[in-house]
């Protein structure tokens, strides 16, 4: 997960660093220290979640809230100041911020709810990086993985959708469509996070799913208000991604057209399994077999 500091202080910044920094999967992408550069770093960086103190230069962290949210930036925002107090709390929270702390007591907690919002990591987590390393599709063969996505937005009536594989760090796209996209960071993405709940996870509406409601593809593009997933389980019980539909307004599914995406989950499985490796050992006993 990337993280932006914005703090005036040299010493916090590097506290906040230092904190961070028991977590290896937050990773600070860039440091502000003036409402300018903030507004600046945060628009270049484009990241999953901002560290911000309201006591900034020339003005309030109350004007870089404003200007991330009217530039699109979907980042969740976390406030760590010392004016703790409600009427600041308010102003913050009509900018859509996700925690408000006090800087001199709450860090800890700060650090906790940024754990929360990433995605589970299971005990067969080294088995299914293994199963994904091994799915070879290569770019020529994602046309066919479009032509299924474009099949899962007929079926759904939804104006988005995404054939997506998660490996430690990203989330690979081999197949879209309604969206530009074809890579995002792991903890970025819905699939990581609900991948292991199928066999299909509806959400009607994210502005009302606490899991969802202050996501960053919900607050900013491509502003998902629906959202519908089937996991990608291989024949060997590897879950190596998802087949995901999604529309920027609210609405459910109907019974048969849940099962049509279970059925064209299945079949997207099939063209993964032909893309499968064959496992090293194998390779090199055929070699052997055929020099006997």
């Amino acid at each position: 997960m990337n993280v932006v500091i914005v703090e005036g202080s040299i010493t916090i910044r590097a506290q906040l660093q230092a904190l961070l920094a028991r977590e290896p999967r937050l990773h600070v992408v860039g440091e502000a220290a003036d409402e300018r550069t903030a507004i600046q770093v945060i628009a270049q960086t484009q990241p999953d979640v901002v560290l911000m103190d309201l006591a900034l230069q020339p003005g309030s962290g109350l004007r870089v809230l404003r200007a991330v949210r009217q530039l699109g930036v979907g980042a969740r925002v976390v406030v760590l100041s010392n004016s703790y107090y409600e009427e600041m709390r308010r102003a913050c929270a009509e900018h859509g911020i996700s925690g408000f702390f006090d800087k001199s007591s709450q860090a800890e907690r700060a650090l906790d709810l940024l754990q929360s919002w990433l995605p589970p990591v299971l005990s067969d987590e080294d088995e299914r990086l293994a199963a994904v390393d091994a799915l070879d599709v290569q770019p020529r063969v994602h046309a066919a993985f479009d032509e299924l996505a474009d099949l899962a937005c007929d079926i759904s009536g939804s104006g988005m959708a995404a054939i997506g594989l998660v490996d430690d760090e990203h989330q690979r796209l081999i197949g879209v469509s309604g969206l530009n996209l074809r890579m995002l960071p792991r903890d970025r993405g819905f699939c990581a996070h609900v991948m292991h709940q199928g066999p299909l996870i509806e959400v009607a509406d994210t502005w009302h799913d606490a899991r969802f409601a202050d996501h960053p593809l919900v607050q900013g593009a491509p502003y998902v208000r629906f959202y519908a997933s089937a996991p990608l389980v291989l024949s060997t019980g590897e879950i190596v991604g998802s087949l995901c539909v999604m529309d920027r307004l609210p609405r459910r599914l109907r019974e048969r057209q849940r099962e049509a995406l279970q059925t064209l989950s299945r079949c997207v499985i099939n063209e993964l399994e032909s893309c499968r490796r064959t496992p090293r050992h194998v390779d090199q006993a055929i070699s052997v077999a055929m020099t006997l």
